[in-house]
C-alpha cells in the first residue's frame, strides 16, 4: 500500500516558519508525531497516512545522524559538509521517500519546518527559504542529491560523489533540472568533475565547473548526452573539464567483474520476482545469457524500459551497467537496419522540476 505522506501548504509553513523563528529553537515545543498542525494536509486517495510511529522514527534518525556531526553539543566539531552527505544517502535509501510522495514541495517543507526545524536552524540559521518546499529546502536538496548519485548498492564506494564534491559543484549539478533531473548525466558529470579535480586540484574547480556546466547545457540541447554510449560520453566531458583521456576510470576503483550472461541471469530473476518481465525483455535477455548481443528495436525498448525501472529500485547497477555496455557496443550495427536509432529512456523521477 502506498503511504501518503503529510503535506504542509506555503502559507501555512510561512506561519509556522515565522513563529519558530521569533522564539527560537529553545522555544520550540518539539515535535509530536500524535499531534500535527491542523494546517497539514494528506492527498484524497491513493493510500494510507503514514504512522505516527514513522513519523517519530524519522525525527529520531534526523537527529542520531545531526548529533554526530555537532549538532546539540556545546563545544562539538561541527561538520556542516559530513551532515549532509550522511544524511543524502540516507534519505535516498529511506523507504518514505520511494514514491511520488517525495516529488512534492508541500511534502519537504512539513520535514523541514515541523518534523526538524531546529536541525535546519543548526545547518542554516535563519534563512527562511532552507525550511519551505523547494530546491533550496534543507532535507529536499539532499534527497535530490541521494538519488541522482547514487553509484548502485552494488558499487564498493556508492556514496562516495556525495562526500567528494564540493557543495559548489553539488549545487550546478542537482539544481539544474537538465542534468540533476537526469541520473545518468548527473552520475557522468559527478564523474567527470572527480577526474578533473584529481587533474587540477579542487582549489581551481568552481570557475572549471561552471564553464564545463554551460557548455554540458547547451549541448544537451542539441543532443540529449544521457542517450550517446557511456564511453562517448565520458570523453566528451573530459573534453569540456579539460581533463586528458587517459584520466577515465580512475576516479574510483574497479569493480569485480560480472559476464554479460551472468548480468543476464541475474536482471532476468530480479524482474521476475519482482513481476516486471514482460515477453520482449525476457527475449532480450535470452539472446543476452546466450552470448547474442544484437536485439530488434522492440527488444531494446522493452529491456531498456526493465533496466530503467531497476536502476531507480537500486538494484543490480553492475549487471544493468554491464547488459548497457553491451548494446551500446553493438548499436552501430544494428542501428543502420532502417529502423532509426534507439533513444535510451531517461530516469524520470525528477519530473519534480517540471514547471
Amino acid at each position: 500500500m502506498t503511504i501518503l505522506l503529510p503535506r504542509l501548504p506555503g502559507p501555512a509553513c510561512d506561519g509556522i516558519v515565522r513563529r519558530f523563528l521569533e522564539q527560537g529553537p529553545s522555544g520550540w515545543a518539539r515535535f509530536c508525531s500524535d499531534d500535527l498542525p491542523d494546517q497539514v494536509r494528506y492527498a484524497a486517495t491513493g493510500g494510507a497516512p503514514v504512522p505516527a510511529a514513522s513519523l517519530a522514527s524519522l525525527r529520531q534518525d534526523l537527529v542520531a545522524i545531526a548529533q554526530k556531526h555537532g549538532f546539540g553539543q556545546q563545544g562539538a566539531r561541527q561538520s556542516h559538509a559530513d551532515f549532509d552527505a550522511e544524511t543524502a544517502a540516507w534519505l535516498a535509501q529511506s523507504g518514505l521517500f520511494v514514491g511520488g510522495e517525495a516529488l512534492r514541495d508541500d511534502v519537504w517543507a512539513f520535514v523541514a519546518s515541523v518534523v526538524a526545524p531546529d536541525i535546519v536552524h543548526w545547518r542554516f540559521g535563519s534563512s527562511a527559504e532552507r525550511y519551505g518546499g523547494g530546491v533550496r529546502n534543507t532535507f529536499q536538496r539532499l534527497w535530490m542529491r541521494g538519488r541522482a548519485l547514487d553509484r548502485g548498492g552494488a558499487h564498493p564506494e556508492r556514496w562516495r560523489l556525495l562526500a567528494e564534491l564540493t557543495e559548489d559543484a553539488l549545487v550546478q549539478i542537482t539544481e539544474r533540472p537538465s542534468i540533476g533531473g537526469d541520473r545518468i548525466l548527473a552520475l557522468a558529470v559527478a564523474e567527470a568533475w572527480l577526474r578533473a579535480a584529481r587533474h587540477h586540484g579542487k582549489a581551481s574547480m568552481e570557475d572549471i565547473m561552471r564553464r564545463a556546466i554551460l557548455r554540458i547545457r547547451v549541448r544537451n540541447e542539441i543532443r540529449s548526452l544521457a542517450d550517446i554510449p557511456p564511453g562517448d560520453l565520458a570523453s566528451f566531458l573530459n573534453g569540456v573539464f579539460g581533463v586528458p583521456e587517459a584520466s577515465v576510470g580512475e576516479a574510483e576503483p574497479p569493480l569485480s567483474g560480472v559476464s554479460l550472461a551472468e548480468a543476464a541471469r541475474n536482471v532476468t530473476q530480479e524482474a521476475r520476482r519482482r513481476g516486471w518481465l514482460s515477453p520482449k525483455s525476457q527475449s532480450a535477455l535470452e539472446n543476452f545469457a546466450a552470448g547474442h548481443a544484437a536485439l530488434e528495436r522492440s527488444e531494446r525498448n522493452a529491456l531498456d524500459y526493465l533496466l530503467g525501472r531497476l536502476s531507480d529500485a537500486g538494484v543490480l547497477a553492475q549487471e544493468i551497467s554491464e547488459l548497457r555496455a553491451a548494446w551500446s557496443a553493438d548499436l552501430p550495427t544494428t542501428a543502420s537496419s532502417g529502423s532509426g536509432p534507439v533513444r535510451t529512456r531517461k530516469s524520470n523521477w525528477a519530473i519534480w522540476r517540471a514547471r
